[in-house]
């Protein structure tokens, strides 16, 4: 018996054609605030364009998944981009894009529609709140979170997508493939 074959999660796909794209963030951690003249507590949008694509990992997700609470499908992206307004301000950027569920990539829209899940809390942005109203300065400045809807003929119309920057600090990322090449003390000989 051959097992259906499910799309590999380091081969994601799904965010593509982005550079170039413009992306109005909130400095606000209210995450559906938008700026309004009657408010005076709403923070100025910031825009940043995105200039190149540095990954993408799909979380796949079955129905019975779904159904089980497990969450949304999803893809995260990250990626380099730059203040709109000065270009010598770098940053990173995080899209959380809901995706369809396993099996229904080629169903009709109405059916897509369906699968709109509300948005799970973003942990990345919840790390980013507790750390700074604690004042931590170990870690990169938030720069800035937008949340919005896909469009009528998005992946999964109606669905989340959600962006997050912060700062670009000196140095290099640490990805997990680098984390896992890292000696440990357990594989230099030393007692676990």
């Amino acid at each position: 018996m051959v097992l259906p074959s499910r799309p590999s999660d380091f081969d994601a796909r799904y965010l593509r054609r982005l550079v170039g794209t413009k992306v109005t963030t909130f400095y606000d951690f209210d995450p559906l605030q938008q700026p309004s003249a009657t408010s005076a507590s709403a923070s100025a949008g910031r825009s940043w364009i995105i200039t190149e694509k540095l990954s993408e990992r799909a979380v796949h997700l079955t129905q019975e998944d779904v159904d089980m609470g497990v969450g949304s499908p999803m893809t995260v992206g990250k990626f380099l981009c730059h203040l709109d307004e000065d270009p010598t301000q770098t940053a990173f950027m995080r899209i959380y894009h809901q995706i369809p569920i396993t099996g229904t990539e080629d169903a009709d829209l109405a059916t897509l529609a369906q699968q709109i899940q509300p948005p799970e809390v973003c942990g990345e942005l919840e790390s980013f709140k507790l750390l700074m109203s604690q004042g931590c300065t170990s870690v990169p400045r938030f720069l800035g979170y937008c949340e919005k809807k896909q469009g009528e003929h998005d992946l999964v119309p109606g669905g989340y997508v959600k962006y997050l920057v912060w700062e670009k600090v000196p140095g290099e990322s640490l990805t997990e493939e680098t984390f896992l090449e890292l000696e440990s003390p357990c594989t230099t000989g030393y007692p676990c």
